[in-house]
């Protein structure tokens, strides 16, 4: 609660950068130790540093109020600086010049200023910063009337000094530990976007590993028989050349359906896909969706049942729920065999619709079943090695039903066949 509200006085990250958010809490931070510290001074008989320390309180939170709400950091970075060095060349002048704390408080400033201001900058202001303070130094040394003593008691001047000492260290420990909580933040940023980048690298990787050759091993194909097709037409009996044409249909096919899922996936890394949910009647949209799928499943006598109640409705982007209907839909036809059977069913309870797509096929080990959304599954594996590019298929799969806030899993045994489970929250 009190980092929600530390952050909602400095501002966010998307609202102000790292040095405005600083110098927002430099302006607090200073301005409670003002508070704290002009009451002291009056105590000790610094009526005149009282009064000068609370104009600086007023000046620290008017330069806060006109940065942090009406967003003129850039015209009150250099008010700030000229304000500074005016407080401690007077503050330096009436608290006892080097007997009195201000010239402990030159440290801090600098740390502050170094804080808020531009790196190319800062020899330039350490060595300003260093002439102010010994031109003072100077001048106290060569004219010390020009210093106003006014400690009452020498108890006072140990009093004022310990007191500022503390006040010090004080806001030098909160400077360190916001700038390290802020530079720890940074950092988990940074490695995240490292990650990412590496991730990215490792898919694309994978992705042009899968377009090398399981697009170059289909064209392979058709180039041959389709070669053979037209050279030793004539040579070739009626069977062998509808042989020839199934080989040239499946694998076209294939490559076909290879090519929409590298095509989807780019699209998807890239963000160039849109999502746009829908009210849809489920069985509506499988009866249309999966038209082309259910034909090749009759081509190979595989009943497909579906068991959804006619009113039963989803809200889903059609594109992405089709691309994903389809692609398990399709792979459940290539493993089961023919006469082969596949349902499709859903149901639903207050958190959402869960369909469940389920085969008696040749079914999965269950060291695929854990890979099968991985990354790691983007090339083929041994068990699937009739189905090129399955991985990719499944992975775009889990990207599009993530964007639904929803949830895609399997269940297989070998030899028993598989379910899909499509969760979408409603």
């Amino acid at each position: 609660m009190l980092t929600l509200k530390w952050k909602s006085l400095i501002g966010t990250e998307d609202e102000f950068s790292l040095e405005q958010r600083i110098f927002h809490g430099f302006c607090l931070i200073t301005a409670l130790v003002l508070l704290i510290c002009f009451p002291s001074n009056f105590l000790i008989g610094l009526d005149i540093l009282g009064y000068l320390l609370v104009v600086v309180l007023c000046f620290l939170l008017t330069l806060y109020y006109f940065s942090r709400f009406k967003r003129k950091s850039k015209l009150l970075l250099p008010i700030y600086i000229c304000f500074t060095y005016t407080t401690l060349v007077i503050g330096y002048s009436l608290n006892c010049g080097i007997d009195g704390p201000m010239i402990l408080v030159f440290g801090i400033t600098f740390l502050i200023l170094a804080a808020i201001i531009e790196e190319k900058n800062l020899v330039f202001w350490m060595l300003f910063h260093l002439f102010v303070a010994f031109t003072l130094l100077y001048l106290e040394y060569n004219y010390p009337d020009l210093i106003y003593v006014i400690y009452d008691k020498k108890s006072f001047r140990f009093f004022d000094i310990a007191l500022t000492l503390s006040i010090l260290l004080l806001t030098i420990l909160f400077t360190i530990k916001y700038l390290k909580i802020n530079y720890n933040k940074q950092l988990l940023v940074s490695n995240k976007k490292n990650e990412e980048l590496h991730q990215a690298n490792a898919t694309k990787d994978k992705l042009f590993s899968i377009i090398s050759h399981d697009l170059r091993s289909p064209f392979n194909a058709l180039i041959g028989l389709s070669q053979l097709l037209k050279e030793s037409s004539a040579d070739l009996t009626d069977s062998e050349k509808e042989e020839f044409v199934d080989g040239i249909y499946e694998t076209s096919k294939k490559t076909y359906s290879l090519l929409q899922n590298l095509l989807e996936w780019s699209l998807s890394q890239t963000n160039e896909i849109q999502f746009l949910p829908e009210k849809i009647n489920l069985k509506a949209f499988l009866s249309d969706a999966l038209l082309l799928s259910f034909q090749v499943a009759k081509s190979k006598e595989i009943g497909i049942q579906i068991t959804i109640p006619d009113d039963a409705t989803i809200t889903a982007d059609k594109n992405m729920l089709e691309t994903v209907l389809r692609n398990i839909i399709s792979n459940a036809i290539k493993f089961t065999a023919a006469k082969g059977k596949i349902s499709i069913s859903s149901s639903s309870d207050a958190a959402g619709v869960t369909l469940s797509i389920a085969d008696n096929g040749i079914g999965m080990s269950e060291a695929t079943v854990a890979s099968l959304f991985s990354k790691s599954n983007l090339t083929t594996q041994q068990e699937l090695v009739h189905d090129r590019g399955l991985g990719l298929g499944l992975l775009l799969c889990k990207d599009f039903i993530e964007r639904h806030d929803g949830k895609i899993w399997a269940e297989s045994r070998k030899g028993i066949g598989s379910t899909f489970f499509i969760f979408i929250k409603k």
